[in-house]
């Protein structure tokens, strides 16, 4: 794979992207097994027991599926609870409304206004999200029911069409899904597999990004938290090497990296010594950083609680009534949901449900993870549809029976699913793909024979992507590049706390950590919105805060940190914070410290701080 991984790069970067995603890794085969085996029993029981909507039963167990036992058990007990507030709610609701379109349209509007509010500011967001969604699902098909009778009967089979499936992915995940600290434990093997690799082929440049961002998520699953951060710091004291890292550098790097492979294996491996470090700080602080891991992963494997603050839990963000990105998102999406409403009932074109759907799920903050959801959606529809219809077309007509409908369906699961395991760039168009295939294929308890109903559901699909686009980027457009700007600050604060407060070096570095994996993920983003807003001025360069972030790092490692002066250290934090303030207000970041010294010689200290000096120098000239 990594021979055709390298073939690959050499043709597009689109190719190579794939390669990367769709590539196999330790877990991935059992955890897309897990997903088909969930989706085909689901498939079996609706057509055994003609149980309605039979797609939107094998869709769940997509949307059930975590990568852990406890993920998947914390959705399926929201998804439960969800589903009941739902049903209740809508039955409720029904009473007062069902004849009644003067009711139920406002009906409709506000609940999709709380429900897109609460899913910003409330901590059972998630849950008050999927019973709104319900409400409204409900309350959009009320036209299409010939009497109560029916509505009634259609809302209490949901909670079957939700529990069924959620149930049976919990006990397949019991029996055979990985505990959290088996998925963290493979995360870091996996970075630290990679790492050793890019070292030994000088192929590093861009890619610490990528790791930290797979890492972050695991410190609250492992077992051993202080590992992560430590590999975490490593991959940002990376950032301060040269570009390229000399060949030297790279092997004693490499043979540090399979030291803390070995340690994580539990093997005792006999390794060569690294070459004795040069007296540079990067070299002193990386090796330091390395030794630091292999100590935590050659220790006892028991429980052991993370060197972090403990994140109070708060019932809602401290900002849900003061900032007005809250309502002015969940006012964007209830405007969005009653157009396509308003559209599909004028044209009487009750298949284009799919529409209100899609804007419920691919809501998001900004327009670029709007366009990103929005591309993914509609490509991952696109191939969906296009295996429905070949299906319908020259497969069904040749089954007999549940079991060959139930192969085909395992088939298909099995690859939307190996879509859907890849990192975030990709993931969501594999759920597309078996949202657009169960439509087509699932539409009776008979096979499938309509091509119709496939085009009014990819049509819905497409009409809500269009819909939502535009209204986001018309309405308070808020841009990935805003978000971008605001954790840009964060990191620049985080790194001036680094430098001026030593005594909270530990909880700084994490700040700063997490800061720039939030910047890295809306930098992405940001390419997705393609010149539809207004372009951003005074904007720290990325790449220059990340490399300042390694230089402040090395600064404050344990070999250096007592002897660095204290002093130019502080005034650098406090021009950071001024920095950081600038960035947050779209302002002119302040001069640099002209007094600054910048030396290549002398004592390690002195060079990192001199490094020091340069970095913030080359951040302040990034933003003009």
């Amino acid at each position: 794979m990594a021979t055709l991984a390298r073939r690959v790069a050499s043709r597009t970067p689109f190719l190579e992207f794939l390669a990367q995603e769709l590539a196999p890794r330790e877990g991935r085969g059992l955890a897309v097994a897990r997903i088909a085996a969930g989706c085909t029993i689901t498939v079996a029981i609706a057509m055994v027991f003609r149980i309605p909507l039979a797609a939107y039963m094998a869709y769940m167990v997509f949307l059930a599926s975590k990568d852990d036992i406890a993920g998947t058990a914390r959705m399926t007990v929201a998804a439960s609870l969800a589903i009941t507030l739902g049903v209740i709610f809508s039955l409720g609701l029904a009473q007062i409304s069902l004849g009644d379109p003067a009711i139920r349209l406002p009906a409709m509007a506000l609940t999709t206004f709380l429900a897109m509010f609460s899913a910003r500011t409330f901590a059972l967001g998630p849950i008050s999200f999927l019973a709104g969604f319900i409400v409204v699902t409900m309350q959009s098909v009320v036209d299409q029911m010939p009497n109560p009778e029916a509505f009634t009967r259609l809302t209490l089979w949901l909670w079957v069409v939700v529990v069924v499936p959620v149930a049976v992915n919990m006990l397949i995940n019991l029996l055979f899904g990985p505990a959290a600290s088996a998925v963290a434990e493979r995360g870091v093997k996996k970075v630290l597999t990679d790492l050793e690799a890019a070292l030994a082929s000088g192929e590093i440049a861009g890619r610490l990004g990528e790791w930290r961002a797979i890492l972050v998520p695991l410190a609250e699953k492992s077992r051993n938290p202080p590992a992560i951060h430590r590999l975490l710091d490593a991959l940002i004291i990376l950032e301060a090497f040269p570009d390229p890292i000399p060949p030297r550098e790279r092997t004693r790097l490499s043979t540090l990296v399979r030291g803390c492979l070995g340690a994580l294996e539990r093997r005792n491996l006999v390794t060569e010594a690294p070459p004795e470090p040069e007296s540079t700080p990067e070299a002193l602080a990386a090796t330091r950083a390395f030794a630091e891991l292999q100590r935590e992963f050659s220790r006892t494997q028991a429980p052991q609680p993370a060197h972090t603050e403990q994140k109070r839990h708060q019932l809602f963000v401290p900002d849900a009534l003061s900032n007005p990105a809250h309502w002015q998102f969940a006012l964007k999406t209830t405007i969005a949901i009653m157009i396509v409403y308003s559209v599909y009932t004028m044209l009487d074109w009750p298949g284009l449900l799919t529409s209100i759907v899609t804007v419920f799920f691919v809501a998001l903050g900004s327009v670029g993870e709007t366009v990103h959801k929005l591309t993914l959606r509609i490509s991952g529809a696109l191939i969906g549809g296009l295996i429905a219809g070949l299906s319908i077309v020259f497969v069904l007509p040749h089954f007999t029976d549940i079991g060959q409908l139930c192969a085909l369906t395992a088939v298909v699961a099995l690859f939307a699913g190996w879509v859907t395991t890849s990192s975030e760039r990709l993931s969501y168009a594999g759920m597309q793909i078996a949202l657009a295939f169960f439509m087509g294929m699932l539409q009776t308890y008979s096979p499938a024979n309509d091509l119709t109903v496939l085009r009014d559901r990819v049509v819905g699909i497409l009409l809500g992507n269009v819909v939502m686009t535009l209204v986001f980027s018309t309405l308070w457009p808020e841009s990935a590049i805003t978000k971008l700007r605001g954790a840009l600050a964060d990191a620049l604060r985080a790194i001036a706390a680094l430098l001026r407060l030593p005594q909270n070096a530990e909880t700084n570095r994490q700040h700063t950590v997490e800061a720039l994996a939030r910047a890295d993920n809306f930098k992405a983003l940001s390419q997705f919105e393609m010149k539809m807003l207004p372009r951003q001025t005074h904007l720290p360069d990325l790449d220059s805060i990340e490399r300042l972030a390694g230089a402040a790092f090395v600064a404050r490692s344990e070999p250096l940190a007592r002897d660095v002066d204290s002093r130019a250290v502080a005034s650098l934090g406090d021009w950071l914070d001024r920095a950081a303030q600038a960035t947050a207000e779209d302002s002119a970041l302040p001069s640099a410290i002209e007094d600054a010294t910048t030396a290549e010689s002398g004592t390690a200290a002195q060079i990192a701080v001199s490094r020091l000096n340069i970095e913030t120098e080359n951040v302040a000239t990034s933003a003009q």
